[in-house]
């Protein structure tokens, strides 16, 4: 690693061969700086307008809807015409406005153009305010204040166009929505109704488990089987205990008038009476076609017809005695008469039970036949019916969302959701803002004086000169013994003195020369070259 001293030494060499070579310095500051400030001079001004607006996002009617109407988020909404406000529609838009397509007579022309107003269109913003600034630099003010002016009002416009333009078209989708929803609602309810008719009669039912239907209808068969044994066991019974029992213990004198008389009485009157009652009871709750009704009005009729043979005969036998006047009751055995109703009561009810385990036997054979067909059925009608759930909630849905829309931009027409406050309008610029000429110029003399080190160091590289014994050991690797001055040493200073005068008569001359021009920049604001057009 190289040492300290053997650092500075060699940053020291490379100092001495640098101002050997300071006629570099010379030529190049004189080449580069004069004509660099030149053209700094002769730069045109650029006079920029700017503006401010403030954009107001905190709207009254947001907190008091919120829930019933939907709003985009305005500053995003903002930000996003804030990003595309120099898409080149809008820039084309602009110059048409500004008549800046007037000068361009090609499409290339009017490409040049496009690209200027991007380039020289400045928008900044500051998040935490919500101001934006636009600025527009031009040789021309005048030029400059309108192209302000006209992205400012494409700003403000665009921003709320879209935001009208967005409810607008939200509305009219969600309108295409509701009708192709309403369709599809429609067509899927035409559907479930095609399947009840088709399928649905087929099924034991519109909705239930069918298999529980099945184990039902077979819980009841089995009920109903049972209760039938036990009614033909009492049956049997109640049969055997009439037979041992006589019906009558004597006939009375009969009367002329059996059938109106109401002191005669049958052995059929009591049955009739209990099952007319029984059939009042039952059509209550069933129609005339119900088995049990039938079965019960045609045992009526069978015993009124028993009963008008039995007055029949007591009346030939009345006709035969010849006494009418004292015809008296017909002496009916009641414990005979109550079996012989209780027989009857059975009867009836066998019947009703059988009837109703033809129905359950019938019942059962039918869902049996159907075991296969009945799951199918049901998923069809199930997947039928989830569509038509699904489509269906999707409508309603759709119709809430066409609600909250309307109401947005209701309350959108009533008061701007996005209001713009201009700051400060676009003015006429009276002097110019660019450009920074005396940075150039500082820029220039630095580029002057840099190259002509910067040649006259690889000059000194390329061409090296020897300072020291300490450069010839170093590159020679011999001992040095001693060093002899040069013969015409005094002349050799006379040469080096002229040379350091003129070098620092040229660095001087370049020096007043940029203070000159940076005095008369700083009064004037540029060079007077009209003035100095008078003298050349």
């Amino acid at each position: 690693m190289m040492g300290i001293q053997q650092a500075l030494d060699q940053a020291l060499t490379f100092l001495k061969g640098i101002w050997i070579k300071k006629r570099y310095i010379i030529i190049s500051s004189w080449l580069i700086c004069p004509i660099g400030w030149g053209l700094v001079s002769t730069m045109p001004d650029q006079y920029e307008s700017s503006a401010k607006v403030f954009v107001d996002t905190n709207s009254l009617l947001r907190p008091l809807l919120r829930g019933l109407a939907v709003y985009n988020n305005p500053e995003q909404q903002v930000n996003l015409v804030a990003r595309t406000l120099l898409s080149r529609p809008n820039l084309e838009k602009i110059a048409r406005e500004a008549d800046l397509d007037i000068q361009a007579k090609t499409q290339e022309d009017l490409d040049e153009v496009i690209d200027e107003l991007k380039k020289n269109i400045s928008l900044s913003s500051t998040r935490e305010d919500n101001i934006y600034t636009i600025s527009y630099p031009s040789a021309s003010p005048e030029l400059s204040q309108k192209i302000v002016q006209i992205t400012l009002n494409e700003f403000v416009e665009t921003s709320l166009g879209s935001n009208r333009k967005s409810s607008d078209s939200a509305e009219e989708f969600l309108n295409r929505q509701i009708k192709e929803y309403e369709q599809r609602l429609l067509e899927a309810e035409q559907r479930l109704a095609e399947f009840k008719r088709n399928r649905m009669d087929k099924a034991p039912g519109d909705t239930g488990d069918y298999y529980s239907k099945l184990q039902s209808q077979k819980g009841a068969l089995q009920e109903a089987q049972l209760r039938l044994k036990e009614l033909n066991s009492q049956l049997v019974s109640a049969r055997a205990q009439l037979a041992g029992e006589e019906p009558v213990f004597g006939l009375a004198t009969p009367s002329p008038e059996l059938d109106t008389n109401p002191n005669i009485s049958t052995q059929y009157d009591g049955r009739i009476a209990s099952l007319e009652q029984r059939l009042d009871d039952l059509l209550i709750k069933y129609t005339d076609q119900h088995p049990d009704v039938v079965k019960i009005q045609g045992l009526i009729k069978s015993l009124k017809a028993e009963r008008k043979k039995q007055l029949d005969a007591m009346k030939d036998v009345a006709d035969k005695t010849g006494s009418y006047s004292q015809f008296g009751n017909l002496n009916q055995n009641p414990v005979y008469q109550e079996m012989k109703m209780n027989v009857a009561n059975l009867e009836s009810e066998i019947a009703s039970i059988e009837v109703r385990v033809k129905t359950y036997k019938d019942n059962v054979k039918s869902l049996e036949e159907k075991i296969n067909l009945i799951p199918v059925i049901e998923a069809e009608f199930q997947g039928l019916n989830r569509d038509y759930g699904i489509i269906k909630s999707k409508y309603l849905e759709l119709l809430s969302r066409k609600d909250s829309a309307e109401l947005s931009r209701k309350a959108e027409a009533t008061s701007d959701d996005i209001q713009f406050r201009v700051i400060e309008p676009p003015r006429l610029p009276t002097k110019p803002s660019g450009p920074k000429r005396i940075i150039f110029y500082v820029l220039v003399l630095f580029v002057g004086f840099g190259s002509g080190l910067g040649i006259a160091f690889i000059v000194s590289q390329i061409n090296p000169v020897v300072f020291s014994h300490y450069q010839l050991t170093q590159h020679f690797k011999i001992p040095i013994l001693g060093a002899v001055s040069h013969v015409e040493l005094a002349k050799i200073a006379r040469v080096n003195r002229r040379r350091v005068i003129i070098f620092s008569l040229s660095t001087t001359v370049l020096l007043v020369m940029f203070a000159g021009i940076i005095g008369v920049e700083l009064i004037y604001g540029k060079l007077p070259l009209h003035l100095l057009e008078r003298f050349i």
